[in-house]
Order: C-alpha cells, then structure tokens, then sequence
C-alpha cells in the first residue's frame, strides 16, 4: 500500500513538473513579441523597411526586417512580419502603416530676373517643378509687377500638390531702365579679409573659387554631375594611395537639389531640425550640388582616424582637395567634423588652406560667415 502511494506521489510531481514547465514555456512565448511604433507612418515613396516599423523586439528576431515597404501610394498598407522566438517557433504579425505625403514639391528657379523698361518676359519660361509623388505640378506666379515701370519687385513662385503642401519661393524682378540687358544678373560685394566676390545666376565665387555654405546657395538646376577636373584629380589621388595600401572610393559624390531635399527632410523627420542642420546641409546649400565635393569610403564618425582619413588629410592637398570641415571648425562652417568629407579647389588653394597640417576652412580663409538667414 505504501508502495503505491509513493508511485502515486512520484507521478504527481513528475506532472507537477511538467505542468509548471508548460506554464514557464507560456509565459516565455507570451512574453515574447514585437513593439511597433506609435506612429506607424512612413513618408510617400520614403526608402523604408519593416525595421522601421518596429520599436522593440523581446526574446526573438525579425527574420524579414530588411524587407521594404510599399510607399508608392498614399494611404493604409499592410506587411506581415515574420517572427522567430528564441526557442525557435515561429509567428506571424499582420501590421498595418500609413503612407503620408507631407513634403512640398521642389521650384526649380532663378532667384533673380533682370529685363528692361516695357520688355515683358515670361516669368515661368525657365521654371519647373517635381514632386515625391511624380504628379504633375503647376507653378504659378504671385505677387504685383510692372513691366512699365523700373524697380525691383518681390514675387513668388507658389505650387501646390494633390495632399495640399504647398512650396513658395521668392524671387525679384528687376526692371530697369533701356541700357539694362536681360543676361546682366551679377552684383559684387568684398570680404572681411579683402578677397572680391562675385554672385552671377545666383552662384557665388570668391576669388575665383566657386562658395557653397549656409550663407551662400546655389541654384536648383546647378550642376550635373562631377567635374572631369574633380574626377581627374581624385583618380590621380586614389592611385597614390593605392601605392601605400590603401583603398579610397567615393561613397557619395554629385547629388541634385531634389535629393537633397529627400536626404535632409528624411534627416529632420528623424533627429529634428536643430540636430540636422549640424550635419546635413538644406537642399540647395550643399556642396554635393557644385559637383566638387565628395564623401569617401565610410560616411560617418567610425572613418575618423582611419588609415584613409589620416592619409587624406595629410596628402589630399596634393591633389587639389581640401578637408572641408576639419576638426574644431563647427563654429566657423556650421557643419561637425567630417573626415570623409572633401571639396576640390585646385593645388595652390587647397596648399595654402592645408596650412602644414593645421587645417583652415574656406570661410576664415576669405573671411566669410556660414548661417542661415531663416
């Protein structure tokens, strides 16, 4: 009789056991899951992925976190998330997100024209504009105006998309008198330091050296692609290092005002405005745009003291290339430090800004300031 209630009671706590593990896998599996977002919202035709969906991810992966969204059109979507907990079970979550379109079309203009007394010309001859929803946009015109009557006159360029944003850029008019010939679009000021410069079609050079920073911008058609002059040089640069064991490559060269655009709205969505102004520059106010400039190899902080970044600033000079924003110089170019980050201006400029290995910065250079007006 003993016997058998022993038996019993073995077998009690082998259920007991095997009960209580039930219970631990349970809770296991129940506490292991994915938070989303609150706002599960991603921008129309953003380069998104399941990853940004996702907040949090408890005892598990998301196997198809690299998976893109669809963005292509606006309003509900749905992706399933495929999910493995950590004792190898599988789930799957139905998540649905929402694209939005809250990004004005992009005015591709000239902030100044120029015509003579009682010669009209079509304001919106040379102007366009494109949109991250690839509609057709209109542009259109406000403001008074007189062709008949000399002065300078403030107007706008308004368009408006289908989610109703709307972009607004200003331009002047200049009417003057009958000597006045509609190509005459420069003005010429000097700086701090003596150097003369020089704005023509809304391009600043000084000294002959074309400047892009936040004081000075650059047309919305500008550029094309990078310089043969740029690429020449470079090429000659990267065969150098390849001499001393290093591979140099750009990353990132020539970018157009509509990329930029993406780039730093994508930036202010992410980190606000104030963070992203110190390191990406407003959509005309980059340098990528001057089809000078590139970014090599790995563009962020893990390139700062590479072997690359530390023969680049010793040797780019050479070539013609500067260390556009070198280390210590944030309050004079209004970007951080970028080791990665670098400006062709020829071999007798970039010697003298070199300056033995003790980097200056074009704006102490030629006396120049780098803010934002707004």
């Amino acid at each position: 009789m003993k016997r058998k209630k022993k038996k019993m009671k073995k077998k009690v706590k082998i259920l007991l056991f095997f009960l209580l593990l039930l219970l631990i896998v349970f809770l296991l599996w129940n506490s292991t899951k994915i938070v989303l977002k609150k706002e599960v919202s991603v921008s129309l035709n953003e380069e998104a992925k399941v990853e940004n969906l996702l907040k949090n991810v408890r005892r598990g992966t998301v196997l198809n976190k690299e998976e893109a969204l669809d963005t292509s059109t606006i309003g509900e979507k749905e992706v399933k998330i495929l999910f493995k907990t950590f004792l190898g079970f599988q789930k799957t979550y139905k998540v649905t997100y929402q694209v939005v379109d809250n990004e004005s079309p992009v005015i591709h203009f000239q902030k100044t024209l120029t015509t003579a007394i009682g010669k009209e010309i079509d304001l919106l001859k040379d102007v366009s504009a494109s949109d991250n929803s690839r509609e057709t946009v209109s542009v259109f015109v406000e403001g008074e105006y007189d062709f008949n009557k000399i002065g300078d006159y403030t107007l706008y360029y308004v368009c408006k998309d289908r989610s109703g944003n709307e972009a607004r850029e200003e331009f002047i008019l200049k009417v003057g008198d009958g000597n006045t010939s509609i190509s005459s679009n420069e003005s010429t000021f000097t700086t701090s330091k003596g150097f003369e410069g020089v704005v023509k079609d809304g391009v600043t050079y000084i000294d002959g050296t074309l400047i892009v920073n936040k004081s000075y911008s650059l047309p919305s058609t500008f550029g094309n692609g990078l310089t043969t002059e740029t690429t020449n040089a470079f090429n000659k640069m990267k065969s150098a290092a390849l001499l001393d064991g290093l591979n140099i490559y750009i990353a990132s060269g020539w970018r157009s005002y509509d990329r930029q655009v993406t780039l730093y709205n994508n930036y202010v969505k992410r980190d606000g405005k104030e963070a992203a102004d110190t390191y990406s520059a407003r959509p005309g106010y980059s340098e990528h745009q001057s089809g000078l400039t590139f970014d090599v190899n790995e563009v962020s902080d893990k390139f700062i003291g590479t072997p690359e970044a530390n023969w680049l600033s010793e040797n780019c000079y050479k070539y013609g290339f500067i260390l556009r924003y070198p280390n210590g110089k944030q309050d004079i170019t209004g970007f951080k430090y970028e080791a990665w980050h670098f400006r062709y201006v020829g071999v007798d400029l970039a010697t003298k800004l070199y300056n033995n290995g003790d980097w200056l910065c074009l704006e102490e250079y030629f006396g120049i300031d780098s803010v934002y007006k707004d």
